[in-house]
This record gives C-alpha cells, sequence and structure tokens, in this order.
C-alpha cells in the first residue's frame, strides 16, 4: 500500500469520533443486552440467597431446638417412668400403708436399697431420691439426710391434689446448697381411689448446662416462671438469677415459636420449644451476623461469576464488533481514494458469504467498470486534443496562403469527418457509462432482494424463541410438581420420625418393668432367680427395640436431609428455568429491534435504486444530445466542399474555421485537466 492510500485510510478512519462509531455502538449495546439481564439476575440471586438462607438457618434453628426438647424431654421421662414404676410397685404401696407398723412388709434398708437402684440406673450423678407420706412427712432419702415436711411445697400439693407427676420450677436446695429441679409422683393405694404418697427425686440443673454445652453452641432451657434453668455457654450458681419473664413464651398458649432481640452482640434469633410435660422452654440461639454470614458468601460468589461473565460478553462484543466494522472501514477507505481520483478495489473481504461479503464484491464491480469508463474518457479526450491542434494549424496554412484553398477546405472536411467520428465514439462512451449505471441499479435490486430474505429469517428467529419460551414456562410447572411429591416424601418420613420416638419410648418403659422386675426378684430371693433371668432377657430385648429405633431414626433423619437437598436443587432449577425465560424475552426483544432495523435498510435500497434510474434517464438524454451533435458535424464537412466558390468566402470561412479550431483547442485542454483527476493504479 502507497503513502497515499495510507493517509486515505487514516482520514477515513479519523474521520468519525469514537462515540459516534458503528463499533462502539455495538459494542455498548451487545454489552448492555448481555449486562442488563445479567444485573438484574445477580440482583435477583442476592435478594433470593439471602432470604432463603436466613429462611433455612431460621428452620435449622429451629429444629435444633426441637431436638434439644426431644432430648430434654427424654431426660424427664426417664426420670418420671423411673419414679412411677416404683410407686406401682406393689412392696411400696405396702410399705406405704403399713409405714413403722407390725404389718410393715419390707425393712426400711430394702425400701432404701431399691430407692438406690433409681439412681443407679438413671446413673446421672443425683443421689436424692425421697419418699412421702400424703401428709407432707418424708419418710425415707436416699441421700440419707434428716427428713423433713414438704407439705407446702407447691410441686407436692399439685403432685397429691391432681394425682399426676408433678415438677417444680427451679429451686434451691435447703440442704445441698445446689439449683435442681425436683419431679414429684404420687403414689395411689392398692385400690387406686386415693394419693397416699409421694416418690420425688432431685435433678441438678449443672447437668442441663452440660447437656446443652454438648448439643448446642447457643441457648438456654426456661421454667414456667421465666428463670433461666440452664444456659449453654454457663454455668449458672444459686446467687445467680436470670429472669426472662419479659420474653414472649412466658405465658403463651403457643407451643413453639421465634424470638428476635437486640443484644450487644447484634440481633439475635432465639427458636424455642415448650416440652409438655414440665412445661419448660427450650431455647436455641444465633445471631444474625452468624445466619447471614454463608449467604452473604454465595451471594459475592455469584456476584463475581457475574462480573466475569461480563467480562467475557464484553470481550465477544468487541470481536463480534470488529468483525462487523473492518469491512465497512475497507469499502470507507476505497470510497475515499475513488473522491480522490484513484480506484483501488477492496482487498480481503470478498469471500465472506455475509451481507458484508456481498457489499464488498460490488463495491468492486463498480470500481472495475468506472476505471474501464474513465480510461476510455481519456484515450478519447487525448484524441480530441491531438484534433484540434491538427485542425489550428490547418487554418493558419489556410490564411497563409490562398493558393492552397482548396486543399485546405477538403483538409476542413477531412477534420470535420474526423471529428463526426470522434463525437460518434464518444457517444459509444456515453452508452457504456449507462450499462454501468444499469449494473448498478440490477446490484441495488439484488441488495434489496437479500435484505427481505434477512427480514424473513429474523421473523422465523423470533417465531422460533416464541416457541422456546413457552416449552421453558412448561418445564417451570414440571419442576413445580416434583417439589411437591418430594415436600409429600419430606413429611412421611418425619410421621416415620414420629412413630419411632414412640417405640423407643415404649422400650424405655419395657425397661423399667424389667428394672421392677429384677427388684422384686431380689426381693423374693431363691424363689425369684427363674424370674430374675426373665426379667434380664426382657431387658435386653428393650436395649435391642431402643437400639434399633435409634438406627431407624438415623436412616430416617438423613432420607429427610436428602428430601430436603432434593426441594432445594427443585427449588435452584426452577430459578434457572425462570431467568432462560428472562433471557428468551431480552433476545426477542433484541430480534424484533433487528427486523426494525432490517426494514430501514430496505427502504434506503430502493432510495439507490431510484438514483440509479435517475442516471439511466440522463445518459439517455446526452446519448441521444450526441448523436445530434454527430449530424451536425456531418452537415459542416458537406458545407465546407461548396466553399471553393470563391475565395472571399473562404477567407472568411477559414477565419471562422481557425477561431472554432481554438476554441475546440482550449476545449481539449480543459477536457485533459478535468480528467487527469482520475489516477492510474499506479499512480
Amino acid at each position: 500500500m502507497g503513502k497515499k492510500e495510507e493517509k486515505a485510510n487514516k482520514s477515513a478512519k479519523s474521520g468519525i469520533a469514537f462515540k459516534d462509531s458503528i463499533k462502539t455502538k455495538l459494542i455498548c449495546i451487545m454489552a448492555l443486552l448481555v449486562a442488563v439481564p445479567l444485573l438484574i439476575a445477580i440482583i435477583i440471586s442476592y435478594n433470593n440467597s439471602t432470604s432463603k438462607s436466613k429462611d433455612d438457618a431460621l428452620e435449622l434453628l429451629n429444629m435444633t431446638a426441637r431436638m434439644v426438647e426431644t432430648e430434654f424431654a427424654e431426660i424427664v421421662v426417664q426420670n418420671t417412668a423411673a419414679l412411677q414404676s416404683f410407686a406401682t410397685a406393689p412392696s411400696s404401696i405396702n410399705y406405704l400403708e403399713n409405714y413403722h407398723t407390725e404389718n410393715q412388709p419390707v425393712p426400711d434398708e430394702v425400701m432404701l436399697a431399691h430407692m438406690d437402684a433409681i439412681n443407679d440406673f438413671i446413673n446421672d450423678g443425683n443421689k436424692s431420691v425421697i419418699f412421702t407420706k400424703a401428709d407432707g412427712d418424708q419418710m425415707l432419702r436416699t441421700d440419707r439426710k434428716e427428713n423433713a415436711n414438704i407439705s407446702d411445697r407447691e410441686y407436692f400439693q399439685e403432685a397429691v391434689s391432681t394425682g399426676k407427676p408433678a415438677i417444680s420450677n427451679v429451686q434451691v436446695s435447703k440442704k445441698a446448697g445446689n439449683r435442681i429441679m425436683i419431679i414429684c409422683v404420687p403414689v395411689y393405694n392398692e385400690a387406686k381411689t386415693q394419693v397416699i404418697g409421694t416418690i420425688q427425686r432431685s435433678y441438678d440443673l449443672n447437668r442441663l448446662h452440660e447437656f446443652l454445652a454438648a448439643n448446642i453452641s447457643d441457648g438456654f432451657i426456661a421454667d414456667r416462671a421465666g428463670m433461666m434453668v440452664a444456659h449453654a455457654q454457663f454455668e449458672i450458681t444459686p446467687e445467680d438469677e436470670y429472669d426472662l419473664s419479659s420474653y414472649g413464651f412466658v405465658g403463651s398458649s403457643e407451643s413453639s415459636g421465634v424470638i428476635e432481640s437486640e443484644f450487644e452482640s447484634g440481633l439475635t434469633y432465639m427458636s424455642w420449644v415448650r416440652e409438655p410435660m414440665t412445661g419448660y422452654v427450650v431455647a436455641a440461639s444465633k445471631t444474625n451476623a452468624e445466619i447471614m454470614s454463608a449467604a452473604i458468601k454465595s451471594a459475592m460468589m455469584t456476584v463475581f461469576i457475574g462480573i466475569i461473565l461480563l467480562v467475557i460478553a464484553v470481550v465477544i462484543s468487541l470481536l463480534i464488533a470488529t468483525s462487523f466494522t473492518r469491512p465497512i472501514l475497507a469499502v470507507t477507505a476505497t470510497i475515499t481514494q475513488l473522491a480522490d481520483g484513484r480506484f483501488k478495489k477492496i482487498d480481503g473481504h470478498e469471500k465472506r458469504k455475509d451481507e458484508f461479503g456481498e457489499i464488498v464484491r460490488s463495491t468492486n464491480s463498480v470500481i472495475d467498470r468506472l476505471g474501464d469508463i474513465v480510461n476510455s474518457i481519456k484515450h478519447s479526450a487525448a484524441t480530441v486534443t491531438t484534433s484540434s491542434e491538427d485542425l489550428a494549424d490547418m487554418a493558419n496554412q489556410i490564411a497563409a496562403t490562398t493558393d492552397t484553398v482548396a486543399n485546405a477546405v477538403q483538409e476542413i472536411a477531412t477534420g470535420a469527418v474526423q471529428q463526426a467520428e470522434e463525437i460518434q465514439e464518444a457517444a459509444e462512451n456515453v452508452g457504456k457509462i449507462t450499462d454501468a449505471v444499469t449494473g448498478v441499479q440490477t446490484s441495488t435490486d439484488n441488495m434489496e432482494t437479500l435484505a427481505g430474505k434477512m427480514k424473513e429469517a429474523s421473523q422465523a428467529s423470533s417465531k422460533s424463541l416464541l416457541n422456546l419460551q413457552d416449552s421453558s414456562s412448561d418445564m417451570t410447572e414440571k419442576i413445580e410438581e416434583i417439589a411437591k411429591t418430594i415436600s409429600a416424601t419430606k413429611d412421611a418420613v418425619t410421621s416415620i420420625n414420629e412413630s419411632v420416638e414412640g417405640i423407643s419410648g415404649i422400650a424405655s418403659q419395657t425397661n423399667l418393668l424389667s428394672l421392677n422386675a429384677s427388684i422384686e426378684a431380689a426381693r423374693a430371693g431363691e424363689a425369684g432367680k427363674g424370674f430374675a433371668v426373665v426379667a434380664e432377657e426382657i431387658r435386653k430385648l428393650a436395649d435391642d427395640s431402643d437400639s434399633m429405633a435409634q438406627d431407624i431414626r438415623t436412616q430416617m433423619d438423613i432420607l429427610l436431609k436428602q428430601s430436603e437437598a432434593a426441594v432445594a436443587a427443585a427449588n435452584l432449577v426452577k430459578q434457572g428455568n425462570l431467568e432462560q425465560q428472562e433471557a428468551i424475552g431480552g433476545t426477542l426483544e433484541s430480534v424484533n429491534g433487528m427486523l426494525e432495523d432490517i426494514n430501514g435498510t430496505v427502504d434506503g435500497v430502493k432510495e439507490i435504486a431510484g438514483g440509479a434510474e435517475t442516471c439511466v434517464s440522463s445518459n439517455d438524454i446526452v446519448s441521444d444530445a450526441m448523436s445530434s451533435l454527430s449530424a451536425i458535424s456531418e452537415e459542416n464537412a458537406a458545407s465546407s466542399e461548396t466553399t471553393g466558390a470563391s475565395v472571399q468566402e473562404l477567407s472568411a470561412t477559414v477565419s471562422t474555421l481557425a477561431a472554432s479550431a481554438d476554441d475546440l483547442k482550449d476545449i481539449a485542454v480543459k477536457l485533459n485537466e478535468e480528467i487527469s483527476f482520475f489516477k492510474d493504479d499506479t499512480e
């Protein structure tokens, strides 16, 4: 490429501002088409992920509270069942009815041994089991401390008056000085018609601190009055009082709920569950920062991926825009050189099969034809220049001498005939220009046809996108049906877990019955050995049943987690499908916008075709004028042959001819100057 061509290309490129460039607009439009839906998807995903993570965390917190409540209930049930087994034993009833009489069937030491067996069976470190008469006088204590009267105690009065097990609020033991919870079970007479005493057991509440610390990171247990029983993070001494009576669960008729509270650590969520037998509330706590940390990490990952996708989209937009603008720049550079009088064809884009390739090929064809026409005009201009110079010389010779008038007239006639031939040749060249303009008109017609085909293809793409959007909607409905089916499976697993808990309770009761049987067998001596063996086998069977129930519960928990994971996965697929529908909608709008641009292109091509028709009409008029000029030249030649009759007339004619020859020479010089604007490829 020469220096002039490089200068032309540079001029073509620098004539358009960066902000007005098609390449810049294409990059911006394509980047926006990707960035806007992507940003909307990121915002929706961020909000949904944080909201869902919060809901999941609260649900998990509720499940944790229920799990701890279940474990706490097992502690209460274990103590209550052991006491009820003792209270319903015939030996206990007989002892109470015949206490310190001649008919007392069991010595105090034997009864204390039975009460010690309860502590050994439960084996939780608590050693205080107390046997009390209906009037509140204590009879036996496993801690072997002095007996007292407890008739004024609320739990004792409740057990005697209702005939049902009663559990106290937080108590401070007057004997040991520690914080305790007392479980009191009534003892009926043999006829089951009257409460004749109670059997109670104290539970050290510091054990509940160890229990909570082993199961949750933050949480507490509160009694019915709202006093904190135990906390997972610290022990509570008898001197400490944590009053939670202002919390919403105190006095509430609900069995569970969630409380939001502001602490120094920030907003805290507490999920609480009421244990039905004791009325105690078990709560699991977690701060809002802990709940939202995982959601924020997940959302930031989504934002990071979105930024990467946006960068990729911008790079792709840059590549596509470059592939579109390169042929346009090449055409612009070629037209700029054509405006400078140079016929330079476009290189490098003729093999493209799209509309840009068609434009490049058509432009090169027009340049070839215009080059041929200009070369022909140059040749004709050179011929006219030579002829005008010869004609001027001939006129000067005729003016110098009248002797050669006849010969000069003949030469004038010859020059006139030659001029007529040159004019005829110019008329033929004008016809070639007409053919070239007709070719341009044909190219515009072809371009109009291609634009119509592009419009039809874009309309077909729009219909395909509509069908794809409908299919995506159907898929979303099917995903919702799958999620409902998995949720039903989850409910069934929950129901099975409840049944397994019932089996575990039966196994515990059977174990207590086995203990009671062992006690009775020990009291029977040798006669009870066989019964003791049977009781031992029953206990093993109860342990096996409880172990099997625990295995079933473990498997059900795994299945429950898998069901929850399946529901979550179905929701994610549903969300992705909805995002796909939004993207399809955006693409459909882009295709519709492209249809409007194609309609504008078709209108532009029609205007070009109209201009080409105008050029053809003008060329026809010029061709007719050249034919008339040729006829006039032939008539001038005939007239020149008749001028030999008179020298005077010849002299006047020669003078006129000389003036005409000078004018023709001036015209030829001017034509050469104007045609010199067009350069050869070698220049």
